[in-house]
This record gives C-alpha cells, sequence and structure tokens, in this order.
C-alpha cells in the first residue's frame, strides 16, 4: 500500500511500531512499513510519537483543507538529497535555451494527453469533437515558437480553454461553463479542483524519491510555500488522471447529488464525496498502461527528468498512444 488516503475525520496514533488510524469510533491498524504516504483530506488528529513513528519509516503525510486543497505536508528525513543533482538543476533552470527546452516538452505532453481524450471518443462515434481538436492542433504549433515561459502558459491556457469547451459533447452533463477555481462553483468545476490537488500531491510524493529539487522548476515560476517541479511534472498526467475519472464518473451515472454540498456559488466534496472520489483516485493510479502503472510512470517521469539535468538522456515527457 503506497499511498493511504483518509476523507474522514480521524485520530492517527502510534502503538508500539504500528500506526493505528481510527473513524467514528473505529481503529484499524496499518503496517508502518507498507504505508509510504497518508493522504489527509479531512479534519484529523496526531501527536508527535506518530509523527517520529512516521520520520523513521520515511512515510510522508499530505494535508488538505477544507476546501480540498493540498496545504502542507510532514516530511520524513530527506535520504534523497544531493548537491550535485541540484547544481546541475539550477543550471539548466538559469539557462534560458535549456530552460524553454524542457518548459515545451512538458506543455507538448499536456497537450496531447488532452487531444488523446478527445480523440478517444471521437474514434467512438463523437464526431463533434473533431472541430476542437483541429483547433488544439494549430495551438500545439505554436509551443515551438514560445520565447519564455509565460508565452508558453499563455498556450497551455488557449490550449486547456478549447478542451474544457469539447467536454459537453462528450457528455451534455460535461457542460460547466467557464472554468472556475477558488471556490469552485458546480460539481465538474469541483472535481477538477479536488482531483487536480490530488494528482499534485502524488506527483510531488514520487518526484521526492529521486534527487531533484521540487523548489526548482521549468515552465512554472520557482517560489515559495509550493513544490513548483511538482507543478511542472503534474500537467502531462492531469487530462490521465483527473479528466478521465470525471468522464467515467459522469458517463457512467456515478456523481451522486449527496456527494456535493452547494451554497452561496461555492460548490464542495462531502466526506462522503471525498471517499468515494479518492477510491476512484487510487484505483485509477494503479491502472496499468504500457506495461506501468500510472504511478510508475509519474515516478519513471521525474526520474527521466532526473537523467536529463545529469546528461544521461534527453527528456521526453510521457504521452498516451492514440
Amino acid at each position: 500500500m503506497e499511498t493511504l488516503f483518509v476523507s474522514s475525520d480521524a485520530v492517527l496514533k502510534r502503538k508500539e511500531n504500528t500506526l493505528f488510524i481510527s473513524v467514528h469510533g473505529k481503529a484499524r491498524p496499518f503496517p508502518v512499513e507498507k504505508v509510504r504516504h497518508i493522504v489527509l483530506m479531512s479534519e484529523s488528529r496526531l501527536n508527535s510519537r506518530l509523527l517520529c513513528l512516521c520520520g523513521a519509516n520515511g512515510v510522508r503525510i499530505s494535508v488538505f483543507d477544507y476546501y480540498g486543497y493540498f496545504k502542507g505536508a510532514f516530511e520524513p528525513i530527506d535520504q534523497s538529497a544531493s548537491g550535485r543533482v541540484k547544481l546541475e538543476q539550477a543550471r539548466i533552470i538559469l539557462d534560458p535555451t535549456e530552460r524553454m527546452g524542457i518548459a515545451r516538452e512538458l506543455v507538448r505532453g499536456a497537450g496531447h494527453n488532452m487531444r488523446a481524450n478527445l480523440l478517444y471518443y471521437r474514434y467512438r462515434g463523437e464526431m463533434a469533437v473533431d472541430g476542437v481538436v483541429q483547433q488544439m492542433d494549430a495551438h500545439m504549433k505554436k509551443i515551438g515558437k514560445a520565447s519564455d515561459p509565460s508565452s508558453l502558459m499563455g498556450i497551455e491556457g488557449q490550449l486547456h480553454q478549447q478542451y474544457y469547451a469539447a467536454w459537453r459533447h462528450i457528455d451534455p452533463a460535461l457542460d460547466f461553463g467557464r472554468r472556475i477555481r477558488r471556490p469552485p462553483n458546480n460539481p465538474v468545476n469541483c472535481l477538477i479542483s479536488f482531483l487536480n490537488q490530488m494528482t499534485y500531491a502524488i506527483v510531488r510524493h514520487e518526484t521526492c524519491k529521486t534527487h531533484l529539487d521540487g523548489s526548482l522548476s521549468w515552465l512554472h515560476a520557482p517560489g515559495n510555500g509550493r513544490s513548483s517541479l511538482s507543478l511542472d511534472l503534474s500537467e502531462p498526467f492531469k487530462p490521465l488522471l483527473t479528466d478521465v475519472l470525471i468522464f467515467r464518473m459522469t458517463r457512467k451515472g456515478m456523481l451522486k447529488d449527496n456527494w456535493f454540498e452547494q451554497h452561496d456559488g461555492v460548490c464542495l466534496l462531502t466526506e462522503l464525496g471525498r471517499r468515494h472520489v479518492a477510491e476512484q483516485f487510487s484505483g485509477r493510479l494503479e491502472e496499468s498502461v504500457q506495461n506501468r502503472t500510472y504511478r510508475e510512470w509519474i515516478y519513471r517521469e521525474a526520474l527521466n527528468l532526473e537523467r536529463h539535468v545529469m546528461g544521461v538522456a534527453e527528456y521526453e515527457s510521457f504521452k498516451r498512444r492514440i
């Protein structure tokens, strides 16, 4: 069990060398050596004894707030730090040509996977998406001409705008209007925000297994208080994890009214909704594609980027086969 998602109010305790999680008064043991990542999506209580157990066993704890946004993490002792990798990573980021090469590839991966999602439905008779695919193709050609990361982000924003507009052709229930993030205003916007944050947390966890420095990034501007590298590496995977799950749950009629709490123009997942969405997300992570699970591909993506930094091999973003 790599990642344990806790969607209900819980109490985390240490009993000898075993992790116990109590939900609604029922305690369940989890062998700490089999858990590498705990994601807390609701109010939880824990103490320093529990943190010492997690730190000694390399267990990361990611914390989400009431609105479904990642807010921080307890980090175990960093056993993968490498000054040499950090220096090379910084050198490439400070070189505009090398930085743009990686940034363009990240946007190509994101654009390719958005396009692949639409083509999946076009091949199954949804011909209305064909015009949007052609519009996206025109914008994809602009990636190689972008001169700086901000212009690349602009191209990616246009790709997303066209891509989201095509969702209504996949299913009328996916016609969610304008993308609104903080806070989301309807169930689809709510799911996009929540699942994107989940993807970020998993990418961050997998990236921490490499020697890369999470604060140094190519596409997103390096900043304070966030792993901007994880934002970079999330881009190719959000269409495959977030969007495909939303398509699947919507088309199968899985979404229920009691999964959401809506008031004053704000839509949030309830505890029941968080639990069901987390279960679907956990299952999606372990689905096999091209002989690896998505979790393994995320780790491999970070590893490939480290190999590029060290001059071993050219980085190429993960692209879903069409």
